[in-house]
């Protein structure tokens, strides 16, 4: 590797001679670290894989956008994530010149755009590299031609755009960095057949220049035609690193890895075996067997009638179905597989009423002695309720220095000793706002803890009446399921923007103005998500007839049990003995 050259490595995966392999013990560290597995600039390496196996996670660890998960990304001789130390604790860092060494395009790039017109997208993906103006227009204008476009595009409002031209949109800030790596997860989503072709030239273009391209992709017709090499995750978390044409001589990899073998793949298999090497001279150059136009055109008349693959073709014999169940390892592992709460042990209506009564008896706090009791009885809750707060986080200090910076607000003036700050109005304040705080604390982990689906069917239990849950009675419950199942989607959606500003932005360093600008490139295709999930539940609720008729509840499947009484009268006791 040269030093100027920014190779893609990925430390903690350990080659074996059956592939490459992620090891892993218990705990989720690797059990022994290998050498790196090393991209190299120039080629396209397709990440290829069955649904849930963790393709868009390994690319958003390379990208810097998760924590690194015993994984160590360096992109040339800048390692994604650097070790600071405070307060004698040591935390990860992520490295800025890592961050602006690839450009990155997320599942439906088109959400990520908040900008009033196609030029302010691109001076925004191009703002982090400091480049001149002259440059930069001559990268804005490099990029609008790599989708088909010329400068007449700058101008257009992309808000005002059809679903294609705005995938084009994000595409050109794609292209437009000066970056060594493309990073793309699932490109051809929404793309016609034309812009299918546009983007195969326009990555084979960026690959001959000495760009590096990573891309996730379902569609391995397409992929395969532009693969260098090919990584292939698997089920039981390990992956399997082989060159499009180890893969044309073994199909069974893809089945291996709990994918479908396509039926061109397994034709150009045979074909490969029968016609290639024979020594009658009528070879098929390589490159055509991943293209069936050009496959066809290799072949004479007389070769054309090769028969389909049956199922005693070596090819044939695994499939995914026929394949064993495997456990998942911990790389694969998503926030939400953690130890359940121990709520689930408690019929639903129980826990809420529980939790009623104990923000009631924090709120009725007047002292600062209540306040304190009735935080640590919430710390308590939490730490034995298992509630996952860590997601929470960035919500959570939000909250908390919002509180912090009213009260302080709310102590400026007069103090009546010739000072400028009442510490009395401040704590006054400050009471009256930290006991929201805590009740709220409280109630973040509840509906993680608690899936909606079990809260909905112990409420058509309570309200049933003769079978049948009445026409008001189904529209509050529909109200409160809403909501509460949209706490999570809504967390989710935030992540998923926030990793796409810092792959679009780069912003690393903390300070307020960044905070602002952050929040704002977060906020404004965040709320245009959030339109267009509730257009989603709209006509899927007005499709069901939710709303029209009375609705029959489901059979009883929660009971009221001892342990819920005893909850939920100690819930009462604390409101009844701290309410003073």
């Amino acid at each position: 590797m040269t030093k100027n050259k920014k190779d893609l490595s990925i430390r903690g995966l350990r080659f074996t001679q059956a592939g490459l392999h992620i090891e892993m013990d218990r705990s989720g560290e690797h059990a022994s670290i290998s050498e790196p597995i090393v991209l190299s600039q120039g080629e396209i390496t397709v990440i290829l894989g069955a649904n849930g196996v963790g393709k868009t996670r390994l690319m958003e660890i390379s990208a810097g956008l998760r924590e690194p998960s015993g994984l160590a990304i360096q992109f040339g001789a800048e390692e994604m994530w650097t070790s600071s130390s405070r307060s004698g604790s040591t935390s990860l860092k992520r490295n800025q010149q890592a961050l602006l060494a690839y450009s990155y395009s997320c599942q439906s790039p088109e959400e990520q755009l908040f900008a009033r017109s196609v030029r302010d997208e691109l001076q925004y993906t191009l703002r982090p590299y400091g480049l001149h103006e002259t440059e930069r227009h001559e990268r804005m204008a490099t990029a609008l031609a790599a989708v088909g476009w010329d400068k007449a595009w700058l101008t257009r409002d992309p808000y005002f755009m059809s679903g294609g031209e705005r995938r084009r949109t994000a595409l050109a800030c794609l292209f437009a960095p000066p970056a060594a790596w493309l990073l793309l997860d699932e490109p051809t989503a929404g793309l016609d057949a034309d812009g299918q072709a546009q983007l195969s030239e326009q990555l084979k273009r960026a690959a001959a220049q000495g760009q590096g391209v990573l891309l996730i992709s379902h569609e391995s017709d397409w992929a395969l035609q532009l693969a260098s090499r090919i990584l292939l995750m698997k089920q039981d978390g390990s992956a399997v690193l082989c060159t499009r044409e180890a893969l044309l001589a073994e199909p069974d990899l893809l089945a291996q890895a709990g994918m479908d073998v396509p039926d061109w793949l397994r034709i150009a298999h045979l074909l490969q075996r029968k016609y290639v090497g024979n020594g009658n001279g009528d070879d098929i150059p390589s490159d055509a067997f991943w293209s069936p136009a050009e496959l066809a055109r290799a072949l004479p008349s007389q070769k054309a009638h090769t028969p389909a693959p049956t199922s005693t073709s070596p090819t044939a014999q695994t499939s995914p179905a026929q394949q064993q169940p495997t456990s998942r390892t911990p790389f694969q592992a998503r926030a939400t597989d953690q130890k359940p709460s121990p709520l689930t042990k408690f019929d639903p209506r129980s826990v809420w009423l529980t939790y009623i009564l104990l923000s009631a008896a924090i709120l009725t706090q007047s002292t600062w002695l209540g306040v304190a009791i009735m935080s640590i009885l919430t710390a308590v809750c939490i730490y034995f309720g298992r509630f996952p707060l860590k997601r929470w986080k960035g919500a959570i200090l939000a909250l908390a220095f919002f509180t912090l910076t009213l009260s302080v607000f709310a102590g400026v003036g007069p103090n009546g000793h010739g000072g400028y700050f009442s510490l009395s109005s401040f704590l006054v304040s400050l009471q009256s706002l930290i006991r929201p705080f805590i009740a709220m604390l409280l109630g973040f982990g509840l509906p993680l803890a608690i899936t909606p689906l079990r809260l909905r069917r112990s409420l058509e239990q309570l309200l049933g009446i003769f079978g049948k849950v009445p026409l008001w009675g189904t529209k509050m419950i529909l109200i409160v399921t809403l909501l509460l199942r949209f706490i999570p989607v809504l967390l989710s959606e935030w992540e998923r923007f926030g990793r796409v500003t810092m792959a679009r932005g780069k912003q690393i360093r903390r300070s307020g103005r960044s905070a602002i600008r952050q929040m704002r490139e977060t906020a404004v295709p965040f709320m245009l998500a959030l339109f267009r999930l509730g257009e989603q539940v709209s006509d899927a609720l007005e499709s069901r007839g939710v709303g029209v008729n009375q609705q029959p509840t489901l059979l009883v499947t929660e009971k009221w049990k001892a342990i819920d009484t005893l909850l939920v009268i100690c819930g009462a006791a604390i409101l009844l003995l701290i309410r003073k």
